[in-house]
């Protein structure tokens, strides 16, 4: 479906111009970006990047809504009014924002329209708890009534990636709007469509002007977002690297950080799992989105006495997967994001001579940044493949002898995000969960990090990153605590 078809279906909630979203309108200065669809290869769009003018102009005006406009100031139950609003308008424009998704970001349709539900109820959630984040009262001194207020943080910093667009944007809006603060998102300069159009349906939603700018550029426009003296917290989702970058720059305003990175998860099949449940499960944990996520479970640790059946019910199984144009209803796998990331990911193709590769056999369109999922078998402990973070459908296999070991080996990389158990034992499961260092455990499935955990808190240990998104985490970090104390009459 062509740009110009798409933005006819949106209607009034399709930009004015294609470029920052600043002071309630969209700019159309600043140099083009160019979008391209990872499933042709082609153009998709041009959007005008924030400059630098741009930038001090939104931050200024941040500043302003914040220090003195309504939004902060708004009764908590009419600030979740809006909120409810915006996820209504998300709803409405669901088939145009996946079709435009599924373009922007080379994922396949299906996999997009449950990514644009799981912001709408991003939205209802933070819609409704908002009101519900209290205070306490503290048992100081009989003479004392001490008590806290939780109130916004200020103006957010938030920067978004590109292999979750829309969502991301709502995991980082929703709870920071909800909490009265003013943002200024940067999405990813290869996938900045749907947060322009998410900017316009909060305009119709009635968001005062200066409470969210949406800023479109590359790694130097985010380096001088949070560079901002405006800045009172900075959010961030992305590499491990960049993270670090982040993280010191933000210290030099003292300003505190929620940081969403890297993730080299396993995925733990032990002696008395359902082989064939567990490879089922392990197609999806580790190819979903193209094995583009930093939660996907590409570790696959089995017990030795399982290996070789696992690995061939793994490879059949992901032999089912179907790659194809990403507006066609049938396909589960899509392109990777650009050219340039497919020849990053093949690069680790040859990471390991040792390792049985297992390539799967499945047809691939002639073109797009299409790439076939790869198993290696029998992986040895130390192996890159093991390591470090692929982001990509390569999923390397590993046996080990017993639960220690297999606990060893899924705590032995410097990432802590996600893990899957498959175990019929449940004391065993818990006991690994216990033991296993990172944010999220799902067992016997992949419920955690999924869109059935949208509630609950999401985020890691170690260089996976620092905080925690959804739920009534993600609302405490765009918050403050202020400590009140009344000295009583005698």
């Amino acid at each position: 479906m062509a740009l110009a078809a798409l933005a006819a279906a949106f209607g009034s909630a399709w930009p004015e111009a294609l470029g920052p979203f600043v002071e309630g309108a969209f700019r159309a200065g600043g140099a083009p970006l160019g979008v391209e669809d990872p499933s042709t290869g082609t153009p998709l769009a041009e959007v005008a990047a924030c400059d630098a003018a741009t930038l001090e102009r939104a931050a200024a005006a941040a500043r302003r809504a914040f220090d003195s406009g309504p939004w902060p100031r708004t009764p908590a139950y009419d600030r979740g009014r809006l909120l409810e609003r915006i996820a209504l308008a998300i709803e409405a424009q669901a088939e145009p924002l996946s079709r435009l998704e599924a373009l922007d970001a080379g994922k396949p349709l299906a996999a997009v329209r449950r990514e644009v539900a799981g912001a709408a109820k991003v939205f209802h959630y933070y819609a409704g708890a908002m009101d519900k984040l209290y205070g306490e009262t503290i048992p100081v001194a009989p003479s004392l009534l001490d008590f806290t207020l939780r109130e916004p943080i200020g103006v957010a910093a938030q920067i978004v990636p590109w292999n979750f667009p829309l969502l991301a944007c709502a995991w980082k809006l929703a709870p920071a709007l909800a909490a009265g603060c003013c943002c200024l998102l940067k999405p990813s300069p290869l996938t900045p469509l749907s947060a322009l159009v998410l900017a316009a349906l909060c305009r119709e939603a009635g968001l005062p002007e200066g409470v969210l700018a949406v800023l479109p550029g590359g790694a130097e426009l985010g380096a001088a977002l949070v560079a901002r003296a405006e800045v009172d917290a900075v959010a961030f989702t992305g590499s491990t690297a960049v993270g670090t970058r982040v993280m010191q720059a933000a210290a030099v305003g003292v300003r505190p950080v929620a940081l969403e990175l890297g993730g080299k998860n396993p995925f733990l099949v032990f002696d008395d799992a359902d082989v064939e449940a567990a490879a089922a499960s392990a197609v999806s944990a580790a190819f979903g989105n193209a094995g583009q996520s930093c939660s996907a479970r590409s570790v696959v640790l089995v017990a030795e006495t399982l290996h070789d059946a696992f690995v061939e019910a793994f490879v059949v199984a992901a032999g089912r997967l179907r790659a194809g144009p990403v507006l066609d209803e049938a396909t589960t796998l899509g392109p990777l994001i650009s050219e340039a990331h497919r020849a990053r990911v093949r690069g680790f193709l040859e990471a390991d001579g040792s390792a049985a590769r297992r390539p799967v056999a499945l047809p691939l369109p002639e073109v797009g940044w299409y790439e076939a999922p790869t198993v290696f078998a029998g992986v040895e402990p130390g192996s890159p493949l093991l390591r470090e973070e692929i982001f990509g459908p390569v999923a390397a296999v590993a046996r080990f002898a017993d639960p220690r070991e297999a606990v060893a080996l899924a705590n032995a990389g410097d990432y802590g995000l996600n893990a899957t158990i498959w175990t019929r034992d449940l004391e065993r499961a818990l006991s690994t969960a216990r033991d296993l260092r990172c944010g999220m455990v799902s067992i016997n499935g992949q419920t955690s990090a999924s869109s059935q955990a949208l509630f609950a808190p999401f985020g890691g240990y170690r260089q996976s990153g620092i905080g925690r998104e959804l739920g009534r985490y993600g609302l405490e970090f765009y918050t403050e605590v202020k400590n009140i104390a009344v000295l009583l009459p005698a």
